[in-house]
C-alpha cells in the first residue's frame, strides 16, 4: 500500500466514478483502475463495488475511507511541519544567556521572534560565557547572550544592542544627586564591581572608563552579580554602575541615575557557532539583524 493508491481510493470514492476521479486527478483511468485492485489484493477485501453508474463503497471500503482520510490530512501536516522546520519556523530554540541581559534585552528580542514564529518553543539556560562556548560546542544551545565576549576560533560575535549605563547608589546619598549624574561620583564614593569571573567582563569595562576618566577609584567589594551589587549599594557599602535597563527595576533602598553618555556603552551581543546551519538559528539572526 502507498500514498498514490490512497489518493486514487479516495479520489474514487468521493465521485463515486472511475472517469471523475480519472479527471479529478487529471491522469487516465486505466491506472486508477489498475492501483486500486492491486491495493484490494493487497488487503483481501473488496473496497468498492462496480456499478452501471460507477463505483459505491462497500462496508469495509467505508471504514477504510474514514481511516485514510485522516492518515492523508496526518501526511499533509507532516509536510508542512518538515517545510516549517526547514525555515525555522517550528522546533525548540535553545538559548544560553548570562548577567543582566535577561532583564530586558533577551526578553524584548524573544518576543518579536516569536510574532512571526508561534510555533518554536524556547529554553533558557542560565550559562557563563565560558560555559555558553562549551553548550555551544557540543549543542547544548544554538546561541549565547551577554557581554564582552572574547574571540574564539569558529565562534562569532554579533551586536544585538547597544545599551546605556546608569549608576545605582543608596537612597539616603541619592538626595544629593541631580539626573545627569557624571563618573565624577566616585571621586569621592567607592564603586561596587560585578561580576567577578568571565574577564573580559562589565567590571573590566567600568574600570577602564573610570581612568580614561582620570579616575582612580576606591574599590568597595567586587560581587558575583548585579543583584549583589544592588543589594551592598541599597546598604551604603557604595555605588555600582549598572546597564540601563537594570535602572527599570524597584530595588529597595536604592535610586538610579543616568550616566552621562560615553563613548564606550555595555552592548548585549550574542555569540555562535559559524558553522551552525540550523534554520531555527538563523531564523533567530534574521530578528537580531532586523532589530539593528
Amino acid at each position: 500500500m502507498d500514498l498514490r493508491q490512497i489518493r486514487y481510493f479516495i479520489a474514487v470514492a468521493e465521485e463515486s466514478n472511475f472517469g471523475l476521479a480519472a479527471r479529478r486527478l487529471n491522469i487516465s483511468q486505466p491506472p486508477i483502475t489498475r492501483q486500486i485492485r492491486k491495493l484490494e489484493e493487497e488487503l483481501g477485501v473488496t473496497l468498492l463495488k462496480r456499478t452501471s453508474k460507477g463505483a459505491e463503497l462497500t462496508p469495509p471500503g467505508v471504514v477504510f475511507l474514514e481511516d485514510v482520510r485522516r492518515v492523508m490530512a496526518q501526511t499533509t501536516r507532516a509536510a508542512e511541519r518538515v517545510k516549517a522546520a526547514q525555515k525555522g519556523e517550528i522546533g525548540r530554540l535553545e538559548i544560553g544567556y548570562f548577567g543582566s541581559v535577561i532583564y530586558s534585552a533577551v526578553p524584548q528580542l524573544l518576543m518579536k521572534f516569536r510574532e512571526s514564529n508561534p510555533d518554536v518553543e524556547v529554553g533558557l539556560h542560565r550559562l557563563s560565557k565560558k560555559e555558553q562556548v562549551y553548550a555551544l560546542k557540543i549543542g547544548q544551545i544554538h546561541i549565547g547572550f551577554g557581554r564582552y565576549y572574547q574571540k574564539e576560533p569558529g565562534y562569532a560575535v554579533e551586536s544585538v544592542v547597544p545599551e546605556t549605563l546608569a549608576v545605582a547608589v543608596p537612597i539616603s546619598h541619592g538626595k544629593n544627586l541631580k539626573t545627569g549624574t557624571s563618573f565624577d561620583l566616585f571621586k569621592n564614593f567607592p564603586v561596587i564591581l560585578f561580576p567577578k569571573s568571565g574577564r573580559p567582563n562589565f567590571a573590566d569595562e567600568i574600570i577602564k572608563i573610570l581612568k580614561e576618566k582620570g579616575i582612580e577609584p576606591a574599590i568597595a567589594a567586587e560581587t558575583e552579580d548585579v543583584r549583589s551589587a544592588l543589594t551592598l549599594a541599597s546598604l551604603a557599602v557604595g555605588a555600582t554602575v549598572v546597564p540601563a535597563t537594570v535602572a527599570e527595576l524597584n530595588w529597595p533602598g536604592i535610586k538610579f541615575f543616568p550616566l552621562e553618555p560615553v563613548q564606550n556603552n555595555c552592548e548585549v551581543c550574542c555569540l555562535y557557532r559559524r558553522s551552525d546551519t540550523s534554520p531555527l538559528l538563523r531564523s533567530l539572526l534574521s530578528t537580531i539583524r532586523s532589530n539593528s
